[in-house]
């Protein structure tokens, strides 16, 4: 008795172990997984109107899309090293650096061949808000430039999951 006990526990616990290994890996959590942007941008809306936008975009069977921090949207800056990721430009919520204090014209300006690797035109919508007042922070995809913006100013929009 003792042996067909063992043995069924046996074969119960390799039915797991087996069925363990087989089930759906879990999804990388957004930090460390490769950032996905929407296809298409939404133009000319307001700021909360944006953060709606992606909250309730439905695309590529995917519902966790959101507005991207400034952070994210350096990421996309091309042929302008200032405004890119780790530039001189030292905006970046990654490094809490969100203030007016932080903000240095000459350095954001961006640049005059610097361009965006997604396509599109005019400003674009973060999700990072300027930390002393309710503007956000914005980037130009014509030429890389950061700058701020106040909520009812209507820009663009680019969403990322």
């Amino acid at each position: 008795m003792k042996k067909i006990t063992l043995l069924l526990l046996a074969v119960v616990f390799s039915f797991l172990f087996v069925f363990a290994e087989n089930a759906a890996p879990a999804q990388k959590p957004a930090e460390k997984r490769a950032l996905q942007w929407s296809k298409n941008p939404a133009t000319k809306i307001i700021w909360k109107e944006a953060e709606w936008y992606c909250k309730n975009i439905k695309e590529d069977g995917y519902t966790d899309w959101r507005l991207p921090t400034i952070d994210e949207l350096r990421t996309l800056v091309e042929n302008c090293p200032e405004s890119a990721t780790g530039g001189t430009c030292g905006i970046s919520e990654t490094n809490n650096k969100l203030t007016i204090n932080d903000y240095n014209k000459e350095t954001c300006r961006g640049c005059r061949k610097g361009r965006m690797k997604l396509k599109g035109k005019g400003w674009f919508w973060s999700s990072s808000q300027r930390t002393d007042t309710d503007h956000y922070w914005v980037i130009s995809f014509n030429n890389a430039r950061i700058s701020e913006a106040k909520m009812i100013m209507a820009y663009n929009v680019y969403c990322v999951r």
